[in-house]
Protein backbone atom coordinates (compact mmCIF):
# COMPACT_ATOMS: atom_id res chain seq x y z
CA UNK A 1 0.00 0.00 0.00
CA UNK A 2 1.78 3.60 -0.71
CA UNK A 3 2.01 5.86 2.07
CA UNK A 4 2.38 9.42 2.53
CA UNK A 5 5.22 10.66 4.21
CA UNK A 6 4.46 14.42 5.89
CA UNK A 7 7.12 16.75 6.10
CA UNK A 8 7.47 19.39 8.35
CA UNK A 9 5.48 22.46 6.28
CA UNK A 10 6.90 24.82 9.00
CA UNK A 11 9.71 27.62 7.93
CA UNK A 12 13.09 26.83 6.92
CA UNK A 13 14.15 30.32 8.52
CA UNK A 14 12.66 33.54 10.24
CA UNK A 15 14.19 36.85 10.33
CA UNK A 16 12.39 39.37 12.41
CA UNK A 17 12.56 42.64 14.06
CA UNK A 18 14.05 44.11 10.97
CA UNK A 19 13.26 46.62 8.57
CA UNK A 20 12.73 45.04 5.43
CA UNK A 21 12.22 46.70 1.84
CA UNK A 22 10.83 44.07 -0.29
CA UNK A 23 9.53 45.70 -3.49
CA UNK A 24 5.95 44.00 -2.75
CA UNK A 25 3.43 45.96 -4.23
CA UNK A 26 0.90 45.31 -1.15
CA UNK A 27 3.53 45.50 1.65
CA UNK A 28 6.48 47.45 0.46
CA UNK A 29 7.90 47.41 4.18
CA UNK A 30 7.60 45.00 6.96
CA UNK A 31 10.02 43.85 10.07
CA UNK A 32 9.76 39.85 9.31
CA UNK A 33 10.15 37.20 6.86
CA UNK A 34 9.76 33.50 6.84
CA UNK A 35 11.49 31.30 3.93
CA UNK A 36 10.78 27.49 2.95
CA UNK A 37 12.45 25.65 0.70
CA UNK A 38 14.13 28.40 -1.00
CA UNK A 39 11.31 30.96 -1.57
CA UNK A 40 9.83 33.29 0.82
CA UNK A 41 6.18 32.16 2.09
CA UNK A 42 5.36 34.62 4.26
CA UNK A 43 6.18 38.60 5.44
CA UNK A 44 4.08 40.64 7.52
CA UNK A 45 4.97 41.79 11.68
CA UNK A 46 6.91 40.11 13.83
CA UNK A 47 4.11 38.18 15.77
CA UNK A 48 2.49 36.90 12.56
CA UNK A 49 5.56 35.88 10.56
CA UNK A 50 6.73 34.10 14.14
CA UNK A 51 3.56 32.43 14.86
CA UNK A 52 4.58 30.11 11.89
CA UNK A 53 7.52 28.55 13.41
CA UNK A 54 8.08 25.11 13.96
CA UNK A 55 10.22 23.10 15.99
CA UNK A 56 12.85 23.15 13.01
CA UNK A 57 12.37 26.67 12.33
CA UNK A 58 15.89 29.01 12.71
CA UNK A 59 14.89 32.06 13.45
CA UNK A 60 17.37 35.01 13.33
CA UNK A 61 16.56 38.83 15.62
CA UNK A 62 17.85 41.31 13.01
CA UNK A 63 17.76 44.06 15.97
CA UNK A 64 16.57 46.12 13.91
CA UNK A 65 18.43 46.34 10.91
CA UNK A 66 17.26 46.85 7.47
CA UNK A 67 17.42 43.69 4.78
CA UNK A 68 16.94 44.07 1.04
CA UNK A 69 16.21 41.87 -1.56
CA UNK A 70 19.78 40.49 -2.99
CA UNK A 71 21.72 42.67 -5.26
CA UNK A 72 21.46 41.72 -9.01
CA UNK A 73 24.96 42.65 -10.66
CA UNK A 74 23.64 41.76 -14.45
CA UNK A 75 26.75 42.81 -16.18
CA UNK A 76 29.41 41.32 -14.36
CA UNK A 77 32.43 39.47 -15.70
CA UNK A 78 32.76 36.62 -12.93
CA UNK A 79 34.67 34.62 -14.22
CA UNK A 80 37.33 36.63 -15.50
CA UNK A 81 36.92 38.70 -12.03
CA UNK A 82 37.88 34.80 -10.40
CA UNK A 83 41.01 34.75 -12.56
CA UNK A 84 42.02 37.98 -11.67
CA UNK A 85 42.03 37.34 -8.20
CA UNK A 86 45.24 34.65 -9.46
CA UNK A 87 46.65 37.64 -11.20
CA UNK A 88 48.61 40.67 -10.02
CA UNK A 89 45.84 43.11 -9.35
CA UNK A 90 46.77 46.78 -9.89
CA UNK A 91 44.04 48.85 -9.16
CA UNK A 92 45.54 50.28 -5.68
CA UNK A 93 48.61 51.60 -7.81
CA UNK A 94 49.31 55.19 -7.74
CA UNK A 95 52.21 55.49 -10.05
CA UNK A 96 54.01 53.49 -12.75
CA UNK A 97 56.69 52.87 -10.06
CA UNK A 98 54.11 50.43 -7.76
CA UNK A 99 53.46 49.19 -10.64
CA UNK A 100 56.98 47.79 -11.79
CA UNK A 101 57.94 46.84 -8.23
CA UNK A 102 55.04 44.03 -8.10
CA UNK A 103 55.81 43.36 -12.12
CA UNK A 104 59.71 42.89 -10.35
CA UNK A 105 58.71 41.00 -6.60
CA UNK A 106 56.41 39.04 -8.85
CA UNK A 107 59.87 37.92 -11.53
CA UNK A 108 61.42 36.28 -8.05
CA UNK A 109 59.30 33.71 -7.81
CA UNK A 110 57.94 32.95 -11.72
CA UNK A 111 59.98 30.45 -13.12
CA UNK A 112 61.77 32.08 -16.25
CA UNK A 113 59.83 32.38 -19.16
CA UNK A 114 56.90 32.33 -17.62
CA UNK A 115 54.41 35.08 -18.38
CA UNK A 116 53.78 37.36 -15.32
CA UNK A 117 50.31 38.87 -15.79
CA UNK A 118 48.23 41.72 -14.26
CA UNK A 119 45.21 44.07 -14.12
CA UNK A 120 43.20 46.80 -13.63
CA UNK A 121 46.07 49.68 -13.99
CA UNK A 122 44.39 53.38 -14.53
CA UNK A 123 47.42 55.69 -15.84
CA UNK A 124 45.15 58.53 -14.20
CA UNK A 125 45.92 57.48 -10.77
CA UNK A 126 49.57 57.67 -11.47
CA UNK A 127 52.19 60.52 -10.36
CA UNK A 128 53.88 60.21 -13.28
CA UNK A 129 51.01 61.33 -15.42
CA UNK A 130 51.71 59.29 -18.47
CA UNK A 131 51.02 56.26 -19.49
CA UNK A 132 53.39 53.18 -19.01
CA UNK A 133 55.40 51.44 -21.90
CA UNK A 134 57.86 48.41 -22.29
CA UNK A 135 60.81 50.23 -20.91
CA UNK A 136 59.10 50.65 -17.32
CA UNK A 137 58.27 47.02 -17.60
CA UNK A 138 61.99 45.70 -19.21
CA UNK A 139 63.60 47.63 -15.45
CA UNK A 140 61.56 44.99 -13.94
CA UNK A 141 62.34 41.91 -15.86
CA UNK A 142 63.41 40.92 -19.29
CA UNK A 143 63.69 37.34 -18.68
CA UNK A 144 59.61 36.62 -18.67
CA UNK A 145 56.87 37.94 -20.64
CA UNK A 146 55.15 40.53 -18.94
CA UNK A 147 51.23 41.57 -19.76
CA UNK A 148 49.29 44.24 -17.99
CA UNK A 149 46.04 44.83 -18.27
CA UNK A 150 44.36 48.01 -18.40
CA UNK A 151 40.79 48.31 -16.58
CA UNK A 152 39.68 48.24 -20.21
CA UNK A 153 40.42 48.09 -23.90
CA UNK A 154 44.21 48.83 -23.15
CA UNK A 155 47.54 46.76 -22.40
CA UNK A 156 50.92 47.54 -21.48
CA UNK A 157 53.83 45.12 -22.29
CA UNK A 158 57.58 44.94 -21.90
CA UNK A 159 59.58 44.09 -25.01
CA UNK A 160 59.79 39.88 -23.98
CA UNK A 161 55.87 39.92 -25.05
CA UNK A 162 56.54 42.10 -27.85
CA UNK A 163 59.31 39.72 -29.46
CA UNK A 164 57.14 36.76 -28.45
CA UNK A 165 54.43 38.32 -30.37
CA UNK A 166 56.43 39.53 -33.50
CA UNK A 167 55.51 43.23 -33.16
CA UNK A 168 58.07 45.48 -34.33
CA UNK A 169 58.38 48.82 -35.93
CA UNK A 170 57.18 47.51 -39.60
CA UNK A 171 54.07 45.51 -37.59
CA UNK A 172 50.63 47.71 -39.33
CA UNK A 173 48.20 48.34 -36.75
CA UNK A 174 45.64 45.58 -36.72
CA UNK A 175 42.04 46.92 -38.34
CA UNK A 176 40.48 48.30 -34.81
CA UNK A 177 43.74 48.42 -32.79
CA UNK A 178 46.96 50.55 -32.52
CA UNK A 179 50.28 49.52 -31.59
CA UNK A 180 51.61 53.01 -29.96
CA UNK A 181 54.88 53.82 -30.69
CA UNK A 182 57.69 55.53 -29.65
CA UNK A 183 59.61 58.81 -31.88
CA UNK A 184 61.39 56.61 -33.87
CA UNK A 185 58.32 54.10 -34.57
CA UNK A 186 59.63 51.60 -32.23
CA UNK A 187 56.60 50.26 -30.35
CA UNK A 188 56.45 51.83 -27.04
CA UNK A 189 54.63 48.24 -25.31
CA UNK A 190 50.93 49.76 -25.40
CA UNK A 191 48.51 48.06 -27.10
CA UNK A 192 44.99 49.38 -27.81
CA UNK A 193 41.55 47.59 -28.43
CA UNK A 194 42.06 45.06 -31.25
CA UNK A 195 46.12 45.54 -31.07
CA UNK A 196 45.98 43.55 -27.64
CA UNK A 197 45.45 40.27 -29.30
CA UNK A 198 48.76 40.45 -30.95
CA UNK A 199 49.91 39.37 -26.95
CA UNK A 200 46.77 38.08 -25.53
CA UNK A 201 46.66 35.07 -27.89
CA UNK A 202 49.98 33.10 -26.64
CA UNK A 203 48.57 33.08 -23.05
CA UNK A 204 47.03 29.96 -21.98
CA UNK A 205 43.37 29.31 -21.34
CA UNK A 206 42.53 28.05 -17.78
CA UNK A 207 42.25 24.50 -17.18
CA UNK A 208 38.49 23.37 -16.40
CA UNK A 209 39.92 22.73 -12.59
CA UNK A 210 41.06 26.13 -12.64
CA UNK A 211 38.11 27.88 -14.34
CA UNK A 212 35.61 26.18 -11.30
CA UNK A 213 38.10 27.76 -8.36
CA UNK A 214 37.76 31.14 -9.83
CA UNK A 215 34.46 30.87 -10.09
CA UNK A 216 33.71 29.50 -6.67
CA UNK A 217 36.49 32.34 -5.44
CA UNK A 218 34.58 34.96 -7.00
CA UNK A 219 31.19 34.00 -6.17
CA UNK A 220 32.03 33.84 -2.42
CA UNK A 221 33.41 37.53 -2.63
CA UNK A 222 29.80 38.46 -3.95
CA UNK A 223 27.77 36.65 -1.39
CA UNK A 224 30.34 39.26 1.02
CA UNK A 225 28.55 42.17 -0.13
CA UNK A 226 25.46 41.09 -0.50
CA UNK A 227 25.54 39.73 -4.36
CA UNK A 228 22.85 36.58 -4.94
CA UNK A 229 22.69 37.12 -8.64
CA UNK A 230 24.80 38.12 -11.73
CA UNK A 231 25.14 38.26 -15.93
CA UNK A 232 28.32 37.17 -16.97
CA UNK A 233 28.06 38.37 -20.89
CA UNK A 234 30.02 37.64 -23.47
CA UNK A 235 30.89 34.27 -22.95
CA UNK A 236 32.77 31.34 -25.52
CA UNK A 237 31.64 27.67 -25.06
CA UNK A 238 34.31 26.94 -22.77
CA UNK A 239 33.37 29.43 -20.18
CA UNK A 240 29.67 28.59 -20.30
CA UNK A 241 30.42 24.79 -19.93
CA UNK A 242 33.10 26.36 -16.89
CA UNK A 243 29.80 27.20 -15.14
CA UNK A 244 27.85 24.05 -15.79
CA UNK A 245 30.82 22.16 -14.12
CA UNK A 246 30.68 24.96 -10.85
CA UNK A 247 27.45 23.80 -10.42
CA UNK A 248 27.30 20.02 -10.65
CA UNK A 249 29.98 19.85 -8.22
CA UNK A 250 28.13 22.43 -5.75
CA UNK A 251 30.91 25.02 -6.39
CA UNK A 252 28.57 27.60 -8.06
CA UNK A 253 27.86 30.15 -5.15
CA UNK A 254 25.38 32.98 -6.39
CA UNK A 255 22.89 32.67 -9.29
CA UNK A 256 24.07 32.98 -12.75
CA UNK A 257 22.90 33.83 -16.40
CA UNK A 258 25.07 33.12 -19.18
CA UNK A 259 25.02 35.36 -22.08
CA UNK A 260 27.23 34.23 -25.19
CA UNK A 261 29.44 35.85 -26.82
CA UNK A 262 28.43 37.29 -30.48
CA UNK A 263 29.33 39.60 -33.29
CA UNK A 264 32.04 42.04 -32.25
CA UNK A 265 32.87 41.22 -29.05
CA UNK A 266 35.83 38.75 -29.09
CA UNK A 267 37.94 40.41 -32.15
CA UNK A 268 39.25 36.91 -32.93
CA UNK A 269 35.81 35.08 -33.48
CA UNK A 270 34.31 34.71 -37.08
CA UNK A 271 30.83 35.49 -38.62
CA UNK A 272 30.07 32.30 -39.44
CA UNK A 273 31.29 30.80 -36.15
CA UNK A 274 29.08 33.13 -34.65
CA UNK A 275 26.39 33.09 -36.51
CA UNK A 276 25.88 29.44 -36.23
CA UNK A 277 26.37 29.96 -32.50
CA UNK A 278 23.14 31.65 -32.28
CA UNK A 279 21.27 29.45 -35.05
CA UNK A 280 22.81 25.86 -34.70
CA UNK A 281 22.20 25.28 -30.91
CA UNK A 282 18.50 25.02 -30.98
CA UNK A 283 17.17 26.89 -27.79
CA UNK A 284 17.94 30.92 -26.62
CA UNK A 285 17.24 33.25 -24.26
CA UNK A 286 15.89 31.59 -21.28
CA UNK A 287 17.11 27.85 -20.95
CA UNK A 288 17.79 26.87 -17.69
CA UNK A 289 16.87 27.37 -13.69
CA UNK A 290 16.89 30.09 -10.93
CA UNK A 291 20.61 29.03 -10.21
CA UNK A 292 22.16 28.45 -14.05
CA UNK A 293 19.90 30.17 -17.13
CA UNK A 294 20.74 31.36 -20.96
CA UNK A 295 20.65 34.87 -21.54
CA UNK A 296 21.10 37.09 -24.47
CA UNK A 297 23.46 37.29 -27.37
CA UNK A 298 26.63 39.81 -26.28
CA UNK A 299 27.71 41.87 -29.05
CA UNK A 300 29.62 45.56 -28.90
CA UNK A 301 30.65 47.75 -31.65
CA UNK A 302 33.14 50.17 -29.88
CA UNK A 303 35.45 50.65 -27.45
CA UNK A 304 35.63 52.71 -24.28
CA UNK A 305 36.18 56.96 -23.54
CA UNK A 306 39.27 57.02 -21.03
CA UNK A 307 41.07 54.51 -23.71
CA UNK A 308 39.71 56.56 -26.34
CA UNK A 309 38.36 53.87 -28.56
CA UNK A 310 34.67 54.35 -28.32
CA UNK A 311 32.79 55.58 -31.54
CA UNK A 312 32.19 59.47 -31.64
CA UNK A 313 30.71 61.81 -33.33
CA UNK A 314 33.44 64.30 -33.07
CA UNK A 315 36.87 63.62 -31.87
CA UNK A 316 38.29 63.21 -28.76
CA UNK A 317 40.07 66.15 -27.04
CA UNK A 318 42.93 66.81 -28.45
CA UNK A 319 42.46 64.32 -31.65
CA UNK A 320 42.28 65.54 -34.92
CA UNK A 321 39.58 62.69 -36.85
CA UNK A 322 37.62 60.07 -34.90
CA UNK A 323 39.93 56.76 -35.26
CA UNK A 324 38.43 53.85 -36.30
CA UNK A 325 37.99 51.43 -33.36
CA UNK A 326 35.17 49.81 -34.43
CA UNK A 327 34.77 45.96 -33.31
CA UNK A 328 32.38 45.17 -36.14
CA UNK A 329 31.24 47.09 -39.68
CA UNK A 330 28.34 49.57 -38.61
CA UNK A 331 26.61 48.54 -41.89
CA UNK A 332 26.29 44.73 -40.62
CA UNK A 333 24.24 46.07 -37.13
CA UNK A 334 20.65 45.60 -38.54
CA UNK A 335 22.11 42.07 -40.45
CA UNK A 336 22.91 41.02 -37.32
CA UNK A 337 20.47 42.02 -34.65
CA UNK A 338 17.62 41.31 -37.01
CA UNK A 339 19.14 37.61 -36.98
CA UNK A 340 19.20 37.42 -33.46
CA UNK A 341 15.60 39.17 -33.23
CA UNK A 342 14.16 36.29 -35.72
CA UNK A 343 15.84 33.77 -33.81
CA UNK A 344 14.42 34.32 -30.44
CA UNK A 345 17.35 35.90 -28.67
CA UNK A 346 17.25 38.36 -26.42
CA UNK A 347 20.30 40.94 -27.60
CA UNK A 348 22.54 43.24 -25.62
CA UNK A 349 25.66 45.37 -27.45
CA UNK A 350 28.09 47.40 -25.62
CA UNK A 351 27.84 51.01 -26.78
CA UNK A 352 29.60 53.73 -25.44
CA UNK A 353 30.29 56.37 -28.05
CA UNK A 354 27.47 58.87 -28.59
CA UNK A 355 27.49 57.75 -32.09
CA UNK A 356 27.36 53.93 -31.07
CA UNK A 357 24.52 54.88 -28.55
CA UNK A 358 22.78 56.30 -31.85
CA UNK A 359 23.17 53.78 -34.52
CA UNK A 360 22.99 50.59 -32.12
CA UNK A 361 19.31 52.27 -30.74
CA UNK A 362 18.24 53.23 -34.18
CA UNK A 363 19.22 49.81 -35.83
CA UNK A 364 17.22 47.91 -32.78
CA UNK A 365 14.35 50.54 -33.68
CA UNK A 366 14.24 49.49 -37.37
CA UNK A 367 14.47 45.81 -36.75
CA UNK A 368 11.49 45.89 -33.74
CA UNK A 369 8.98 47.70 -36.34
CA UNK A 370 10.09 45.61 -39.04
CA UNK A 371 9.27 42.46 -36.90
CA UNK A 372 7.42 43.22 -33.83
CA UNK A 373 8.18 40.87 -30.80
CA UNK A 374 7.06 42.49 -27.64
CA UNK A 375 8.46 40.06 -24.97
CA UNK A 376 11.83 41.35 -26.17
CA UNK A 377 14.81 42.42 -23.57
CA UNK A 378 16.94 43.75 -25.87
CA UNK A 379 19.22 46.80 -24.71
CA UNK A 380 22.69 48.85 -25.20
CA UNK A 381 25.61 48.12 -22.59
CA UNK A 382 26.92 51.38 -21.22
CA UNK A 383 24.61 53.62 -23.07
CA UNK A 384 26.81 56.59 -22.16
CA UNK A 385 25.71 59.71 -24.12
CA UNK A 386 21.78 59.61 -25.20
CA UNK A 387 20.92 61.33 -28.48
CA UNK A 388 17.42 62.92 -28.42
CA UNK A 389 16.62 60.45 -31.44
CA UNK A 390 18.27 57.16 -29.41
CA UNK A 391 16.20 58.25 -25.87
CA UNK A 392 12.85 58.36 -28.57
CA UNK A 393 13.76 54.77 -29.64
CA UNK A 394 14.58 53.38 -26.68
CA UNK A 395 11.16 54.37 -24.48
CA UNK A 396 8.99 53.51 -27.85
CA UNK A 397 10.42 49.81 -27.92
CA UNK A 398 11.15 49.46 -24.55
CA UNK A 399 14.98 49.04 -25.16
CA UNK A 400 16.93 48.87 -21.72
CA UNK A 401 19.67 50.85 -20.97
CA UNK A 402 22.55 48.72 -18.59
CA UNK A 403 25.00 51.20 -16.89
CA UNK A 404 27.49 51.10 -14.92
CA UNK A 405 27.71 53.59 -11.91
CA UNK A 406 31.07 52.40 -10.81
CA UNK A 407 32.28 53.90 -13.80
CA UNK A 408 30.76 57.61 -12.75
CA UNK A 409 32.88 56.94 -9.05
CA UNK A 410 36.19 55.32 -10.33
CA UNK A 411 36.63 57.12 -13.59
CA UNK A 412 34.31 60.23 -14.06
CA UNK A 413 36.82 62.82 -13.54
CA UNK A 414 39.03 61.62 -16.69
CA UNK A 415 35.51 62.71 -19.10
CA UNK A 416 36.55 66.01 -18.76
CA UNK A 417 39.92 65.03 -20.17
CA UNK A 418 38.85 62.94 -23.12
CA UNK A 419 35.38 64.56 -23.97
CA UNK A 420 35.04 67.58 -22.63
CA UNK A 421 32.68 69.43 -20.04
CA UNK A 422 29.57 69.65 -22.35
CA UNK A 423 29.35 65.57 -23.24
CA UNK A 424 30.84 64.69 -19.03
CA UNK A 425 27.63 66.46 -17.52
CA UNK A 426 25.39 64.20 -20.04
CA UNK A 427 27.10 60.68 -18.91
CA UNK A 428 25.37 57.73 -18.10
CA UNK A 429 21.76 59.41 -17.84
CA UNK A 430 19.93 57.56 -15.39
CA UNK A 431 17.08 60.21 -14.23
CA UNK A 432 16.69 61.08 -18.09
CA UNK A 433 15.73 57.23 -18.81
CA UNK A 434 13.56 56.74 -15.90
CA UNK A 435 11.78 60.21 -16.77
CA UNK A 436 11.28 58.93 -20.43
CA UNK A 437 10.11 55.04 -18.80
CA UNK A 438 13.53 53.78 -20.50
CA UNK A 439 13.88 50.15 -17.95
CA UNK A 440 17.44 51.23 -16.07
CA UNK A 441 19.59 48.21 -15.11
CA UNK A 442 22.81 49.01 -12.83
CA UNK A 443 25.60 47.24 -12.62
CA UNK A 444 29.45 46.83 -11.90
CA UNK A 445 31.09 45.62 -15.64
CA UNK A 446 33.30 43.80 -13.09
CA UNK A 447 36.53 43.39 -13.59
CA UNK A 448 36.52 46.67 -16.18
CA UNK A 449 36.12 48.51 -13.51
CA UNK A 450 38.20 48.78 -9.77
CA UNK A 451 35.28 47.17 -7.29
CA UNK A 452 31.71 44.91 -7.30
CA UNK A 453 30.61 46.54 -4.42
CA UNK A 454 26.83 47.45 -5.12
CA UNK A 455 26.97 50.31 -2.42
CA UNK A 456 29.22 52.46 -4.80
CA UNK A 457 27.15 52.24 -7.30
CA UNK A 458 24.12 53.10 -5.13
CA UNK A 459 26.36 56.09 -3.88
CA UNK A 460 27.16 56.95 -7.70
CA UNK A 461 23.48 56.68 -8.58
CA UNK A 462 21.92 59.16 -5.92
CA UNK A 463 24.99 61.63 -5.19
CA UNK A 464 26.60 61.42 -9.29
CA UNK A 465 30.05 62.36 -7.54
CA UNK A 466 33.47 60.74 -8.59
CA UNK A 467 35.97 59.25 -5.21
CA UNK A 468 37.56 63.01 -5.62
CA UNK A 469 34.12 64.04 -4.94
CA UNK A 470 33.46 65.86 -8.08
CA UNK A 471 29.99 65.94 -9.49
CA UNK A 472 29.12 64.31 -13.19
CA UNK A 473 25.87 65.48 -14.52
CA UNK A 474 24.48 66.21 -10.64
CA UNK A 475 21.07 66.83 -12.84
CA UNK A 476 21.05 62.96 -13.91
CA UNK A 477 20.54 61.92 -9.95
CA UNK A 478 18.19 59.46 -8.86
CA UNK A 479 16.13 58.78 -5.79
CA UNK A 480 17.64 55.79 -2.88
CA UNK A 481 14.42 54.03 -3.58
CA UNK A 482 15.18 54.11 -7.99
CA UNK A 483 18.72 53.15 -7.20
CA UNK A 484 18.15 49.80 -5.22
CA UNK A 485 15.68 48.85 -7.59
CA UNK A 486 18.04 49.64 -10.91
CA UNK A 487 20.67 47.58 -8.44
CA UNK A 488 17.87 44.48 -8.06
CA UNK A 489 14.77 43.63 -9.36
CA UNK A 490 15.30 45.92 -12.53
CA UNK A 491 18.09 42.66 -13.41
CA UNK A 492 15.49 40.08 -13.19
CA UNK A 493 13.80 41.62 -15.74
CA UNK A 494 16.66 41.82 -18.26
CA UNK A 495 16.68 38.23 -17.27
CA UNK A 496 13.11 37.21 -17.79
CA UNK A 497 13.09 36.42 -13.43
CA UNK A 498 11.00 39.18 -12.85
CA UNK A 499 7.87 36.97 -11.74
CA UNK A 500 10.54 35.37 -9.33
CA UNK A 501 13.23 37.04 -8.67
CA UNK A 502 14.24 40.37 -7.35
CA UNK A 503 11.21 41.17 -4.81
CA UNK A 504 10.90 40.15 -1.19
CA UNK A 505 7.50 38.63 -2.02
CA UNK A 506 5.47 35.26 -1.47
CA UNK A 507 6.41 32.71 -3.74
CA UNK A 508 9.72 35.00 -5.03
CA UNK A 509 12.97 33.60 -4.41
CA UNK A 510 14.63 34.04 -0.96
CA UNK A 511 17.59 35.69 -1.34
CA UNK A 512 18.33 38.39 0.37
CA UNK A 513 21.04 41.20 1.65
CA UNK A 514 21.02 42.21 5.89
CA UNK A 515 22.62 45.78 5.87
CA UNK A 516 24.37 47.43 8.82
CA UNK A 517 22.58 50.80 8.89
CA UNK A 518 19.36 52.44 7.38
CA UNK A 519 20.51 52.92 3.58
CA UNK A 520 17.02 54.99 3.33
CA UNK A 521 17.90 57.41 6.27
CA UNK A 522 21.68 57.34 6.87
CA UNK A 523 23.89 60.09 5.48
CA UNK A 524 24.05 60.12 1.96
CA UNK A 525 27.47 59.91 2.23
CA UNK A 526 27.85 56.75 4.41
CA UNK A 527 25.86 54.92 1.37
CA UNK A 528 29.16 53.90 -0.15
CA UNK A 529 30.47 52.44 3.40
CA UNK A 530 27.33 50.51 3.68
CA UNK A 531 28.64 46.89 5.09
CA UNK A 532 26.34 43.63 4.81
CA UNK A 533 26.11 41.97 7.69
CA UNK A 534 24.66 38.84 6.49
CA UNK A 535 23.68 37.33 2.87
CA UNK A 536 20.80 34.95 2.79
CA UNK A 537 20.66 33.18 -0.71
CA UNK A 538 18.13 30.11 -1.56
CA UNK A 539 16.85 30.81 1.81
CA UNK A 540 19.39 29.75 3.68
CA UNK A 541 22.35 31.57 5.32
CA UNK A 542 25.57 31.79 2.50
CA UNK A 543 27.29 34.69 4.36
CA UNK A 544 27.82 36.38 7.80
CA UNK A 545 30.04 39.05 8.45
CA UNK A 546 32.43 38.01 11.06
Amino acid sequence: MPTLRARDLAPDLILFNGAIRTFDRELPRCSAIACKDGRVVAIGDDADVRDLAGSRTEQIDLGGRMVVPGFNDAHNHMLELGIKFTRLQLEQCTSIADMVAMVREAATHTPRGEWIIGEGWNESLFAEGRLPNRLDLDAATTDHPVLLKRFFNMDVVNSRALELAGVYASTPDPQGGRIERFADGSPSGVLRASAKLFCRRLIADPTPEQAVDALEAAGRAYLAVGVTSILDPGLRPWEMRAYLDARRAGRLPVRVNLMPSWHGFREDETVEQLNARAAELGVYSGLGDHWLSLGGLKMAIDGGTTSRTAWMFQPFVGEDRVYDYNRLDPEDLREFFARGHALGWDIGIHAIGDRAHHEAARAFAEVIEASPRKDHRHNLIHAYFATEESLQHMAKHQIAAVIQPTFIYYEGDDLFRDVGERLAHQYKPARTYLDRGIPLIATSDIPSTVHYNPMISLYSLVTRKTWKGTPIAPQEAITRDEALYACTAAGAWLTREEQVKGRLSPGFLADMAVLDRDYFTCPVEEIKDIQVEMTVIDGRVAYQRV
